[in-house]
């Protein structure tokens, strides 16, 4: 059986976990049917356990509901998912280049115009995992001199394309983030730094979007109301992993979050303005009005 395969089946049971409470063993090998995947009980057991073993995922059967479930809330879930999706696909374009197929008469992707900065992601995701300080040396956009850091990194974040890390500097607690592409050097100093038992870090990022952790951080109930086809959208394509919807009628859909307000946020609320409004808080809800009001004024002096 090729790796293809079993990361299709690997993926049709997560899900199947993921979206139905409690399947049943039936129901998963029905589902995976339905998507022309045909697998034995036995082999459905062995994939489940290959989940277990070799990623160490928490898959547990209730006798008392007759179906499996993820045993913790674990936080790593939908990455993984994710990761599987990755490997899938790139399999897939793998094999039609073995084919000799030209990829862009099959698939269009998004531009993307800059590589610059992904050579350190193996490297920092190993500092991170060992506590290692760095020395970092980096040179931003707006700047022709470059400048040097003693870097504790705690955190590798994808955002809009572009990849940042995200730690403290020796000798302070202030959260920094510098991307990939503007640095230059990094460079293990053999020195160690303490996270302690959480990465509290990451889990503060967690409660927004974007790479913009303001102070205070702490989250609060947002609520969007949404036109029919905007929140569509956003059931398929959640603004944050905290979404909730709240309210649907064929007039409206209303929208639930819980997170920090931050730069990211208000940006991608004025992206969707023509479709969807706040109406909770109040704050946030006078803070858009201000800022389109801005942009409205903005455009009528140029």
């Amino acid at each position: 059986m090729s790796y293809q395969a079993k990361i299709k089946r690997y993926l049709q049971i997560l899900q199947s976990i993921e979206k139905s409470q409690f399947p049943t063993t039936i129901e998963i090998i029905h589902k995976m049917e339905e998507s022309g995947i045909k697998v034995s009980d036995r082999q459905l057991k062995r994939d489940i356990e290959s989940l277990r073993g070799e990623f160490g995922l928490d898959l547990q059967y209730s006798s008392h509901k007759k179906g499996y479930y993820l045993g913790n809330d674990d936080d790593t879930f939908p990455y993984f998912l994710k990761l599987l999706e990755y490997s899938q696909n790139i399999e897939l374009l793998t094999s039609y280049l073995k084919e000799g197929s030209d990829i862009s008469e099959i698939i269009d992707f998004e531009e993307y115009h800059s590589f610059k900065g992904l050579e350190y992601i193996h490297d920092i995701a190993f500092y991170i995992k060992n506590g290692s300080v760095v020395n970092l040396k980096y040179k931003r956009f707006n700047s022709d001199t470059e400048k040097e850091y003693t870097f504790h990194p705690f955190l590798l974040r994808e955002y809009m394309k572009r990849w940042y890390v995200i730690g403290t500097i020796t000798g302070g607690q202030e959260i920094r983030t510098f991307g990939l592409d503007r640095i230059v050097s990094l460079i293990d100093t053999g020195k160690k730094f303490k996270k302690g038992g959480t990465n509290k870090i990451a889990a503060q990022f967690r409660n927004i979007i974007g790479i913009t952790a303001p102070e205070p951080d702490i989250p609060i109930e947002i609520e969007l109301q949404c036109l029919p086809y905007q929140g569509n959208l956003l059931k398929t394509l959640p603004l944050h992993r905290s979404q909730k919807i709240l309210l649907e009628t064929p007039e409206t859909i209303r929208i639930g979050y819980k997170m920090v307000v931050n730069f990211e946020l208000k940006q991608r609320l004025l992206m969707i303005s023509t479709q969807a409004k706040v109406v909770k808080p109040e704050s946030l809800k006078r803070e858009m009005e201000e800022m389109l009001l801005e942009a409205s004024q903005f455009y009528r002096v140029i």
